[in-house]
C-alpha cells in the first residue's frame, strides 16, 4: 500500500526539480532503467550525512519525467544495498508511488545521529567511501572531515596531550602565579593543603604520568611562546580594502595585515586590539555629553575570538590551520578549524546555551587565566557566548549575527549596518508587517528572507506572516532561494509540520 504522505512529497520533490533544473541538496533524481546504478550508495551515505533527504528512481535526470522501470526489484535491492552494502546501516523509508500515471521508487532518508556518523561504503572503508551532500551533488569526505565527524562521537582528549619538547620552564611564571592565585581564592578548601605543582596537575597544565610534561592546553593557555612548539597554533588577523576580497585599483588589497603569537589571553587582547584599530566609531551627543560608540560592540568582538580559540580543533591533523580574524568595509567574520561538535542543535544557537565542547580541559582551565592588566579571566564556560553576542548586537542596533557551520570549520559573521527602528523590528523579529507592500519591498524580499532566517530556522508560514506576504508567495522565494544554494529546508518532506527554512552553509 502507499503511503500517502511518501507519494505526496515524491510529487513535491519533483516539482522542485523541475522548477531548479537540477538535482538538489535534498533531492536526487537517478534514471535506473537498467537496474539499480551503483551511485546511489553515495547518495544514500551523503543524504544520512548531511540533512537526509529523497532518492527518486525511475525519473529522467533531465527533464524529471517517469520512465519504465522494474519498480519492485529496484526497491528490494535499494533496502539490501542500504543495510548491506553502508556502515553504519540505512534503512530509509522506501516506497512505490505513482508519477505521471507510472512507478517510480522513493526514498526517504534521514540524517544520522551525531554520533554515528559518518556513513560510508564498506568496500571502500571509511577514509575513500564516506561522502557529504552540496548542491553539485555528491562529494567525497576529505580525511581531515573524516577525522572531525569521527571525533564528535566522544570528548576529544587533544588539549592534554604532551607537547614534545614543552617544560614548565616554557609556560609564563606571571600567567602561572595569577591562575594559582585565583585557584586558591576560588576554591580555598579542595587546594587548601595542595602544592603549586599539584594544583597545575589537577588543572591539567601539567600531565600526569610525566614528571616537567606540559599539556598543549597548559601550553596555550599559560605558555611564554607556545608556538616554539605549535607555529601554526595562532591568530592571523587581515583587513581588506573590498567587500570581496579584491584589490583596490592601485593593487591594494590588505589595509592591515598581522599574525598574533603568544597564549591564548595575550591574543585575545591583541586580536581584539587589532579590530579596534581598524573599526569606525561615531559620536553620539546625550544629555551626559559625548558618547563614542563603534561600529561593533567590543564584547562581541571578544566573546567571537575567545569561542574561536577555545572551540578550534586542536588535534595534530589540525595544527596546520589559524584562526582567522577578517574585516570588511561591510562586516567582520571570525572563522575556526573545525565545525560544530557534538549533538548541539544548530537551530538553538541564538537562544540556548551550548553545553558540548570539544576541548573541555582547556575551557575549564580559562575559566581561571586571567588576560594581563585586565583582571578578568578569558571566558566564563557556561555555553552562553553566542547568546550574550546576540543580545549585544540587538542592544546596538545592528543586524543579527550569522553563522555557517561546515564540517571542517566554523565561521560567524557580522554586518556593520547599523538598523533604523522600522528594520531593527523587522530583522529582530519583534513586530509584524502590514499585508500591503511596495514594488520595492518585493525586490527585497530576499535579503529580507536571508535577514530573518539569520536568526534560525523558520517555516514558510512564519516567513509569510513576517513580511506580509501569501503563502503561495513566499514558498516561490524559497524555491528560488533554494534552486540558487542560499536556503535549504530542514525537511525533505515539504508538508512535514516539522520543516524549517534555514540559510545554506556557504
Amino acid at each position: 500500500m502507499i503511503t500517502p504522505s511518501l507519494q505526496v512529497q515524491a510529487n513535491e520533490a519533483i516539482g522542485r526539480l523541475r522548477i531548479a533544473r537540477k538535482d538538489l541538496k535534498t533531492v536526487e533524481a537517478k534514471a535506473a532503467k537498467e537496474g539499480l546504478p551503483h551511485t546511489v550508495r553515495e547518495s544514500v551515505a551523503a543524504f544520512a550525512n548531511t540533512r537526509g533527504g529523497m532518492l527518486l528512481l525511475g525519473v529522467d535526470e533531465m527533464a524529471y519525467g517517469p520512465l519504465d522501470i522494474d519498480a519492485p526489484k529496484l526497491a528490494s535491492d535499494l533496502a539490501s544495498v542500504c543495510v548491506h552494502e553502508l556502515d553504519p546501516p540505512i534503512r530509509p523509508d522506501i516506497d512505490i508511488v505513482t508519477v505521471g500515471g507510472q512507478r517510480v521508487v522513493a526514498a526517504l532518508v534521514s540524517e544520522l545521529p551525531t554520533g554515528q556518523k559518518p556513513c560510508y561504503l564498506k568496500r571502500r572503508g571509511i577514509d575513500r567511501g564516506a561522502y557529504i551532500r552540496t548542491h553539485s551533488g555528491d562529494r567525497r569526505l576529505t580525511p581531515y572531515e573524516v577525522h572531525i565527524l569521527v571525533s564528535g562521537r566522544g570528548q576529544p582528549r587533544d588539549d592534554v596531550m604532551v607537547v614534545d619538547g614543552a617544560t614548565r620552564s616554557h609556560l609564563a611564571p606571571e600567567l602561572v602565579d595569577a591562575l594559582l592565585q585565583r585557584v586558591r581564592r576560588r576554591r580555598g578548601r579542595i587546594v587548601a593543603d595542595s602544592s603549586d605543582e599539584e594544583i597545575l596537575r589537577m588543572m591539567n597544565v601539567l600531565v600526569e604520568g610525566d614528571p616537567d610534561g606540559v599539556s598543549l592546553g597548559g601550553l596555550l593557555a599559560l605558555g611564554r611562546y607556545p608556538q616554539q612548539f605549535v607555529p601554526q597554533l595562532n591568530v592571523t588577523f587581515v583587513a581588506y580594502a573590498t567587500s570581496l576580497g579584491e584589490p583596490l585599483d592601485d593593487g591594494t588589497r590588505f589595509l592591515d595585515n598581522e599574525s598574533i603569537d603568544g597564549p591564548i589571553p595575550v591574543m585575545v587582547a591583541a586580536a581584539q586590539a587589532a579590530v579596534r584599530r581598524n573599526m569606525t566609531r561615531r559620536a553620539i551627543v546625550t544629555g551626559a555629553g559625548r558618547l563614542d560608540q563603534w561600529e561593533y560592540p567590543e564584547e562581541v568582538v571578544r566573546e567571537l575570538i575567545v569561542n574561536a580559540l577555545m572551540h578550534r580543533d586542536y588535534h595534530p591533523v589540525a595544527h596546520g590551520s589559524q584562526v582567522r580574524v577578517e574585516m570588511y568595509p561591510d562586516r567582520f567574520e571570525v572563522v575556526n578549524p573545525g565545525g560544530l561538535h557534538g549533538p548541539v542543535d544548530r537551530d538553538k544557537l541564538l537562544s540556548e546555551p551550548v553545553t558540548s565542547s570539544r576541548n573541555s580541559y582547556l575551557a575549564k582551565l580559562l575559566e581561571d587565566v586571567e588576560v594581563p592588566l585586565t583582571g578578568r579571566t578569558v571566558c566564563e564556560n557556561r555555553g552562553s557566548g553566542l547568546i550574550s553576542v546576540a543580545a549585544s548586537l540587538r542592544k546596538s542596533g545592528l543586524t543579527p549575527l550569522r553563522f555557517m557551520d561546515r564540517i571542517d570549520s566554523f565561521r560567524v559573521v557580522v554586518q556593520s549596518k547599523r538598523l533604523t527602528e522600522k528594520e531593527m523590528k523587522e530583522s529582530w523579529g519583534t513586530r509584524r508587517n502590514s499585508r500591503s507592500v511596495t514594488t520595492r519591498q518585493r525586490r527585497d524580499r530576499r535579503h529580507e528572507i536571508i535577514e530573518l532566517l539569520a536568526l534560525g530556522p523558520k517555516s514558510s508560514r512564519e516567513l509569510a506572516e513576517e513580511l506580509g506576504m501569501t503563502p503561495q508567495g513566499i514558498l516561490r522565494w524559497l524555491r528560488r532561494m533554494e534552486a540558487s544554494g542560499e536556503v535549504w529546508p530542514t525537511e525533505a518532506a515539504r508538508r512535514s509540520p516539522m520543516n524549517r527554512w534555514q540559510l545554506a552553509d556557504r
